[in-house]
């Protein structure tokens, strides 16, 4: 009998010995949950960076309420020049690497070097592309916003047919430009001295079809891919450098509304602006995502509709955070 009291009496021990075991760990968890909270800014079980990903963390906001509003194409040149479609006040803004204005380009009209509603922009070299979509053209400047030529040229345009619709460009490490045609869902492609070369794609939610391309990223000098934003169908499809289908790197179970794309070389990912998410989704090369950056906000590095993303030399992140008429700077 006594041993039995006894046996009783250690299992209670043994009871509130793993009670106060409990709480203990409840209460470093939590101050460990507050610790990290408060020195890096956010909930440590948010994160989605997968291990062996270089995380991005935002730099600064590239605003301006006087020159900035609905930007919807961002590019930068070889010294962190920021290109800026503004799309609303149909002209380029140019910003230095730390967010300073310097300079207009363009502004409403029909003429040379004038601009109705610019959706997309690129650099390569000493040569800016702006996809200039009421005017139904491309055209090109120098980076000090001097005309240089339109494209497609006459000549191009009677092969390609009197409209087209440019939404968005993109250029190669060869100069080569490549422009989504909504016109007849297809994109353009030509060389660095401005003749057509090919085309491909073809209206449909099918595969290898597409629909509103609001995005491309070329990755000719690794795999040779050329990766589309085909936005109204929820994914991202990936070609051959000759535009034959190849697979779809990502679908609806992991993107809204993908737009703006940019390939980083350096760690060969995939960023994806995912506009009705209001984030930047980051895939590997087997189309997961080991990273999304920002969420829906007016605070530094928050979006409301982020719409073309690119990455610089250094490996900067600009976004342009439409709604929010700015664009925000991420680094890793």
């Amino acid at each position: 009998m006594a041993g039995l009291i006894q046996k009783l009496k250690q299992k209670k021990i043994d009871r509130r010995d793993l009670a106060l075991a409990i709480m203990a760990f409840i209460i470093i968890a939590m101050a460990f949950f507050g610790w990290y909270y408060f020195k890096a800014g956010r909930n440590p079980l948010d994160t989605v960076t997968l291990p062996g990903a270089s995380e991005y963390r935002y730099l600064l906001s590239v605003y301006d309420p006087k020159r900035l509003k609905r930007p919807l194409g961002v590019a930068v040149n070889s010294w962190g020049d920021i290109y800026i479609a503004d799309s609303a006040n149909h002209r380029l803004v140019v910003f230095d690497q730390n967010g300073r204005f310097k300079k207009t380009l363009g502004g409403p009209g029909t003429g040379e070097g004038r601009f109705y509603y610019p959706a997309g922009v690129a650099v390569s070299g000493n040569k800016v592309y702006v996809a200039d979509f009421y005017n139904q053209r491309v055209q090109v400047l120098d980076q000090d916003g001097n005309f240089l030529a339109v494209l497609p040229s006459p000549r191009d345009r009677n092969k390609l047919g009197p409209v087209i619709m440019p939404i968005t460009v993109a250029t190669d490490s060869k100069g080569n430009l490549y422009v989504s045609d909504l016109s007849k869902q297809r994109i353009l492609v030509f060389d660095e001295k401005g003749s057509f070369q090919y085309s491909f794609g073809k209206g449909g939610s099918g595969r290898g079809e597409l629909s509103y391309v609001n995005g491309i990223a070329v990755d000719d000098a690794g795999k040779g891919r050329i990766y589309l934003a085909n936005s109204n169908n929820g994914r991202i499809d990936v070609y051959s450098m000759k535009g034959e289908y190849i697979s779809t790197l990502a679908g609806s179970k992991s993107l809204l509304n993908p737009k703006g794309i940019a390939f980083d070389r350096d760690s060969g990912n995939l960023l994806v602006a995912d506009t009705f998410a209001h984030r930047i989704a980051v895939f590997n090369e087997e189309g997961n995502v080991v990273q999304t950056v920002g969420t829906r906000g007016i605070e530094p590095g928050g979006f409301n509709f982020p719409t073309a993303v690119t990455v610089d030399d250094e490996g900067r992140m600009y976004v342009a955070d439409r709604e929010n008429n700015r664009v925000e700077v991420y680094v890793k």
